[in-house]
């Protein structure tokens, strides 16, 4: 039985008379009728609704009642592609080889329709919305369209669809190999502009009426083309427009070439393309090394062989945990992403204040002055470092600006709302500040007293604490309600996380306020109770204490820092060691001891390590991973006087205790109330640690895995990650 309810996609048509064109059958992706703000998906009854209308118009094409079919859609939305709610039933699998085949069908017939196909992109072309487009012989897109792309291999699966078939056909193959493989990995879609730029999109035009024009001249264009060059037409495709070439590159040859070189290209200065898709294969996600495969088969083959490989390996991907736990991130994000209406109860922000301007300060501070567009005051008590911070948060001003995050005005009006003071009294008439001070608590509290001095007692006071208790910061206050914590991840500029902690004692305006602050950054909220390290950092740090005690127990360092490799996470324990700071891992990695017991370890080697000002990697640009110091080994060594002489062996044992570590520290978490759901915490590590989507972030690997049972005695998911293992 099946829980999916589908949001069927209409197909509107209707006959355009064009002087330079003739009939047009003008078929228009729109979503349910009463449903308009939601975008036209494919769905299985969507796409046969879609692909119907589009063989009818070819049926009317080859009876001579029109000249040509133009696509387009409704709104800022051309066709959205799969639609991802479809995946949490896990029945929804059993769709997917029929859906194949109608599309697949379609993609071979109109490579006979006797009359040209447009695609007008009047807005996002992606996955699946992108492969129909692909069909036609012409497309054109609105100037300022977004959303353009093919993200299959980053949801575990590939453009099945026809898209890992024939785009190399549009694009130049490093083009088309770049968007099939990489550009998933960096959340990468293309604007109208940089799809022209690519060839991906022949003209742009301002609406379909516009569209059509183009069209036409392109139209007259092949004819000229045909005129002069007799073998233009596919000659495997008898009757069909003349303008329509074969789409697969011969065996051998520079299309074949250029194909295998981009394939073989580097992905980084440490590994080429295909060296990273069979890495991430080894660390359980397959779908780029499937599509990489695909890719080189396509010379010398014909269109329909090519589309049935295609359609073989989407049908054996989308059965993969990966399929099943990135289909999961990818709609878990899709709802967690910051809304379009206020927050209901927030206060309103008309000045905000930042207590302390160092790196962290500066950075926040310039992003509450570009999302809130209010006056922000930063006040810190050395003049020096004061101005400092204010250059550096101006500095993220105009970044902002060069990237085309904001025009010039804009990033001028912003800057000038950025000031720095030493003086406490500036701070008057805020309705919100926020404490960046250092990680002591008896800072924290002095820094909260000292701002309730001045401020109003509606004002928020808010913590950016990454593992001190925001309850014991607020208890000697008068007005404890208002206290709030907005834990922002480094560098703020690009970490799209905030843990928005609540005590006992906030009120719901302020929680409400809080929660507005973060939707105006257009960030992320994961919403948490106050406990120990919140929600990243407790779990982060439960990983870091396991790879620490195997180090400490002596272990070799080399073979713990590989040991996760398994696990899929974007760097390995030692690098994010020194990323995040040995100083700072040894601070939080003590509060969680001292706090929630020995589940967590107090490392004596990572004390060492801070002591000596070490590091635990080498600089390295020929490795994917940076090489460990053989000073770790020797600090370790020294630190654990009285570890056993034989070194534990931890290989697979290391990864499969980190996995039940995990879910212990989880279920824990959820039984605590630290956050309410599962989603929440894999939302969390995703955004804040980096988990792979392919994942899920955690929980649907550790049901998947077996290890939600062994280290917390039940699923997470009930069955629905379990049954594909």
């Amino acid at each position: 039985m099946t829980s999916y309810i589908e949001h069927v996609t209409r197909v509107l048509t209707e006959d355009r008379e064009h002087p330079g064109l003739g009939a047009v059958a003008v078929l228009t992706f729109a979503p349910p009728e009463g449903q308009e703000r939601r975008p036209a998906t494919l769905g299985p009854r969507s796409i046969q609704a879609v692909t119907g209308a589009i063989s009818t118009a070819l049926d009317r094409a080859e009876a001579g009642d029109i000249a040509a079919i133009a696509l387009t859609g409704t709104g800022k939305v051309f066709l959205a592609g799969a639609d991802l709610s479809m995946f949490a039933d896990p029945t929804a699998v059993n769709h997917v080889e029929e859906m194949t085949r109608v599309a697949h069908d379609l993609q071979i017939r109109v490579r006979t329709s006797p009359v040209p196909v447009l695609a007008h992109l009047n807005g996002a072309a992606l996955g699946g919305g992108l492969e129909v487009a692909l069909m036609a012989d012409v497309r054109t897109a609105a100037p300022g369209v977004r959303g353009i792309g093919l993200p299959e291999t980053g949801l575990g699966i590939l453009p099945g669809w026809g898209g890992t078939t024939l785009l190399q056909s549009v694009v130049d193959p490093e083009t088309a190999v770049r968007m099939i493989l990489e550009d998933p990995a960096r959340d990468r879609q293309l604007s109208a502009e940089q799809a022209l730029e690519i060839g991906l999109v022949d003209a742009p035009a301002a609406d379909l009426a516009e569209a059509l024009n183009q069209f036409a001249a392109l139209i007259a264009a092949h004819a000229d083309v045909e005129d002069t060059d007799g073998d233009v037409v596919d000659p495997a495709v008898a009757g069909a427009w003349a303008g329509r070439t074969h789409p697969l590159p011969d065996a051998a040859g520079p299309e074949a070439d250029a194909l295998r070189d981009a394939l073989d290209a580097a992905h980084g200065p440490a590994e080429s393309r295909r060296e990273w898709a069979q890495r991430l294969a080894a660390a359980g996600a397959p779908a780029v090394a499937r599509a990489v495969e695909l890719l080189g088969q396509l010379p010398g083959s014909t269109l329909e062989d090519a589309l049935a490989r295609e359609g073989a390996a989407l049908g054996e991907l989308v059965r993969t945990d990966a399929a099943a736990a990135s289909l999961y991130a990818a709609e878990m994000l899709r709802r967690g992403k910051p809304g379009r209406t206020p927050v209901d109860g927030a206060r309103e922000i008309r000045k905000v204040g930042v207590a302390g301007a160092g790196l962290m300060a500066s950075q926040i501070a310039a992003q509450l002055a570009l999302g809130l567009q209010v006056p922000v005051v930063m006040r810190d008590l050395d003049e020096e470092i004061a101005a400092k911070g204010l250059t550096a948060a101006r500095d993220v001003i105009e970044r902002a600006a060069q990237r085309g995050r904001i025009d010039e005005d804009t990033a001028r009006r912003v800057a000038e709302n950025l000031s720095a003071t030493t003086d406490l009294q500036d701070l008057t008439g805020c309705d919100l500040v926020i404490e960046a001070v250092p990680e002591v608590l008896a800072i924290k509290k002095s820094v909260f007293a000292e701002l309730e001095s001045v401020l109003d007692e509606q004002a928020l006071l808010v913590t950016n604490t990454s593992s001190l208790s925001v309850a014991a910061m607020a208890e000697d206050l008068e007005h404890p309600e208002r206290v709030v914590g907005l834990h922002f991840f480094n560098p703020v500029e690009k970490m799209p996380l905030v843990e928005v902690i609540h005590t006992e004692a906030t009120n719901e305006s302020t929680l409400a306020t809080g929660l507005e602050v973060v939707r105006r950054l257009r960030k992320f909220a994961v919403q948490c109770a106050d406990a120990p390290g919140f929600v990243v950092n407790r779990l982060l740090f439960r990983v870091l204490g396991e790879v620490l005690a195997a180090v400490d127990a002596g272990a070799d360092p080399s073979e713990v820092d590989a040991s996760l490799d398994s696990i899929g996470l974007p760097m390995r324990p030692f690098a994010l060691l020194d990323l995040v700071g040995l100083a700072v891992a040894d601070h939080v990695g003590q509060v969680l001891v001292a706090e929630l017991g020995d589940r967590f370890h107090a490392s004596p080697g990572l004390a060492a390590m801070v002591e000596r000002k070490a590091r635990f990697t080498e600089k390295a640009k020929t490795t994917v991973h940076p090489p460990v110091s053989p000073t770790v080994a020797e600090v370790f060594t020294a630190a654990n006087p009285e570890r056993p002489a034989t070194a534990p062996s931890i290989w697979e044992a290391l990864a499969d205790r980190v996995r039940e570590g995990l879910a212990e520290e989880i279920a824990l978490m959820l039984d605590a109330g630290v956050v309410e759901q599962p989603e929440q915490v894999d939302l969390a590590l995703i955004l804040g640690a980096g988990f792979p989507r392919h994942r899920g972030g955690i929980t649907p690997h550790l049901d998947a895995s077996g290890a939600a049972e062994r280290g917390a005695g039940r699923t997470f998911h009930e069955e629905r990650f379990t049954r594909r293992s």
